[in-house]
């Protein structure tokens, strides 16, 4: 006989992933890659033949097209595809999709990636479990129909609890930001580090996104940052918004915030023979490096 369908174990199936890498400190990441695995489930099986994900940064996902008629029908597709992404992780994540000509190898297992970030080696696997260890896993996830699944979930569990006690043998303390365990040496954790530079990174682009003249004595009077930031977080909206621009634009709004940014010069000093010469430069000199990143050489 079958089991009758139960919305109720439906949605806790569905929710106890999410809550278990959130007790792991990995919510924020699940919720970023599974855009990229579960692409094809997100835009439909056509649109992924064409159009891949490649990175999201401040909440822009980069995606390549594998050709040009195909970018350009995506731009028709663009808002309805940032809604259905938004949609399937049930908030607000994405504000933007543009296009990128780096194309990065795929990664085919998301569970052996989750497994290698949690499975720290030898020493937590000599941390003894208990019986109640493995009953108390049972219960967390018995809701889950899938045997593999359920497998799964209940290991990374347990490695949890492992990890757990691990720190505390060590003298770990917790975290003042977050409650999680972190060095006592350290006394906020390693992801709230992140998010604190996340934070500021961002408070960063929104200076400069009012004030793109902005150099590091004016950004360093509202953020707790270094010079190195603030160089980063310009040249990555340099960019962005050059990626945006026609090569024949040389008077629309973003043009001329482009060459306040990357002359650090503000809007009296401008006339229009700086602004064509600083575009014309900055056009010659957007380049692939090495690392297969387009960067910005600013003179």
């Amino acid at each position: 006989m079958k089991r009758a369908y139960s919305n109720n174990l439906f949605e806790t199936g569905n929710t106890i992933i999410p809550k278990t890498m959130k007790n792991l400190g990995l919510l924020k990441e699940y919720k970023k890659n599974q855009i990229f695995y579960k692409w094809g489930d997100i835009v439909g099986k056509e649109i992924e033949k064409h159009i891949s994900p490649q990175e999201i940064n401040f909440g822009v996902l980069y995606v390549y097209a594998n050709s040009s008629v195909w970018a350009n029908n995506f731009q028709y597709l663009k808002i309805e595809i940032i809604e259905k992404i938004n949609d399937f992780l049930g908030y607000k994540f994405v504000k933007d999709i543009q296009f990128t000509r780096l194309r990065k190898k795929k990664i085919d297992n998301y569970s052996s990636v989750l497994e290698r970030k949690i499975d720290l080696g030898k020493y937590v696997r000599r941390v003894p479990i208990t019986d109640e260890d493995l009953i108390l896993a049972d219960t967390k996830v018995q809701q889950i129909e899938d045997e593999k699944l359920r497998q799964k979930l209940k290991t990374i569990y347990l490695k949890s609890i492992q990890l757990i006690r691990l720190k505390k043998d060590y003298g770990w303390i917790a975290c003042k930001r977050c409650g999680r365990l972190t060095p006592k040496e350290k006394p906020i954790c390693f992801n709230c580090l992140r998010e604190i530079k996340e934070e500021k990174e961002a408070t960063i682009i929104e200076i400069f996104e009012e004030m793109p003249w902005a150099n590091y004595q004016d950004i360093s009077q509202y953020v707790d940052c270094n010079m190195n930031m603030v160089k980063k977080m310009r040249d990555k909206l340099i960019q962005m918004i050059a990626s945006k621009l026609s090569p024949d634009d040389y008077t629309s709004v973003e043009a001329i915030k482009l060459v306040m940014l990357y002359k650090a010069i503000s809007p009296e000093k401008l006339n229009e023979y700086i602004i064509k010469d600083t575009l014309n430069k900055l056009r010659f000199d957007m380049a692939f490096w090495d690392n297969n990143k387009i960067k910005v050489k600013r003179k």
